[in-house]
């Protein structure tokens, strides 16, 4: 039950800071919000790798790991939903390249590392450093197709219950990580003999996170109806895919 408390409340904290630092552009910008979620990636390498706790003496997975991944989408729906396609677009590659930029240095690190006996705790760092460069990479495209999937379900479920936001959301987030899980450990663990275990456990830890953070965030919006005035005409395909469509301004 601690696994569970700790996890809600780290839960809460992120949710929290992603509408916080959202509620405060007019005041700084949403160059924060782009800031945190970029800094998060990080955290979710070395917790994937390391942090496991089990749920309901059922389903093993990395809290921390699974609220960042989560958490990103959700910071993605955010933007999709009251701000322009340039901004999304900005969002989704700025992750993207934060992440390949993460294995970039992560694997000069490890070389400094390496390199000689001068490093402190050398034997940890390495450890954390030397991650499997085929499984980010997958994670990486997979994080990059969640993210264009993620705004056409959303899109859809918004445009046939305009008011019922929990829906939206729950529905757009856990339709994406439901399939990123599956196709992840498809891929790079259908022969392993805990295949099955490993991936319940995953789409578990999701589904959990994005029903604690549906109802945060629709509790955020009906408590906030102007944000709803506000709201941006409803987008059609051609309008989402100008988020891979260079050509284009991306203005709404």
């Amino acid at each position: 039950m601690d696994s569970f408390i700790y996890l809600l409340l780290e839960t809460l904290i992120v949710g929290l800071m992603i509408l916080g630092l959202y509620a405060s552009k007019k005041h700084f910008g949403i160059g924060l919000l782009f800031i945190f979620i970029g800094t998060m990636q990080f955290f979710q390498t070395i917790l994937s790798g390391n942090v496991y706790n089990l749920y309901f003496d059922l389903f093993l997975f990395s809290p921390g790991s699974t609220l960042v991944f989560i958490s990103t989408l959700f910071a993605v729906l955010l933007i999709f939903r009251n701000e322009s396609i340039i901004k999304v677009r900005s969002v989704i590659y700025g992750i993207i390249l934060s992440n390949l930029v993460l294995v970039f240095l992560s694997y000069i690190s490890l070389e400094q590392i390496l390199s000689d006996n001068y490093s402190r705790n050398s034997t940890f760092l390495a450890e954390i450093f030397n991650f499997d460069i085929t499984l980010f990479l997958t994670g990486i495209v997979l994080l990059y197709l969640d993210m264009i999937l993620i705004v056409f379900v959303f899109r859809y479920l918004e445009s046939k219950f305009p008011k019922n936001y929990f829906l939206q959301f729950a529905g757009a987030t856990i339709t994406t990580a439901v399939l990123d899980s599956l196709l992840f450990y498809t891929l790079n663990f259908y022969s392993a003999l805990n295949y099955s275990e490993m991936m319940i456990g995953n789409i578990a830890g999701k589904v959990l996170v994005c029903l604690v953070l549906s109802t945060l965030f629709t509790f955020y919006f009906v408590i906030n109806p102007q944000r709803e005035s506000n709201k941006r005409k409803a987008l059609q395909v051609k309008d989402i895919l100008m988020i891979i469509n260079f050509t284009t301004s991306g203005k709404r």
